[in-house]
């Protein structure tokens, strides 16, 4: 994912903060927090509790030790995103960049839908098609993946949060190396 690799790890981060800064988010959802990628953003004057989960225990420990700095206001959960116990209606902004494509869209978003508090947001990051095809990674959790990945339309991810009363609020496409790119969605409750 990193400058060696895919080298999307820094379009993901912008993006995240892009979003962070227009929300300032009190209470944060960061859906496939993977190492962190984009916690550097959170600023402890703005946001007071910031929960990530991840599937991969390796990844949470890696983000714990990142972000320590962050104290208790960080929470990071290993587990399925679909599996996640968080409150209804307990954040101001919950972000999900590369999740779409692996979780089914519209159980993702009922998921979403149901975290994202009155007057929150939610964002997405889909991976647009295009671009050179992708190398094999050499870590073994990304090859384990790479069959289970299915691109999302966004138009597709959209028709879900409109369903759970998210309407889109904002859109762009980021472009990547290699010709791929990215799509940021952002809703608002």
């Amino acid at each position: 994912m990193g400058p060696g690799g895919a080298d999307q790890l820094g379009p993901l981060s912008d993006a995240f903060g892009q979003v962070y800064r227009s929300v300032r988010p009190a209470r944060l959802a960061l859906l496939g927090c993977a190492t962190g990628n984009g916690l550097e953003h959170v600023d402890p004057a703005i946001t007071v509790r910031a929960v990530g989960v991840d599937l991969n225990i390796q990844y949470v420990a890696v983000a714990r030790q990142r972000f320590r700095g962050l104290g208790a206001r960080l929470e990071l959960y290993c587990g399925d995103v679909l599996s996640a116990r968080l409150d209804p209606a307990s954040f101001d902004l919950v972000h999900a960049a590369l999740l779409f494509e692996y979780v089914h869209p519209e159980l993702l978003a009922r998921a979403i839908g149901g975290w994202v508090a009155p007057g929150g947001a939610c964002s997405v990051v889909l991976q647009l098609p295009g671009g050179e095809p992708p190398r094999a990674s050499r870590f073994e959790t990304i090859r384990k993946l790479e069959g289970a990945m299915r691109l999302v339309p966004p138009a597709e991810v959209a028709d879900a949060l409109a369903a759970q009363g998210l309407r889109r609020a904002g859109a762009w496409d980021v472009p990547l190396r290699g010709g791929k790119r990215f799509h940021v969605g952002v809703f608002r409750r």
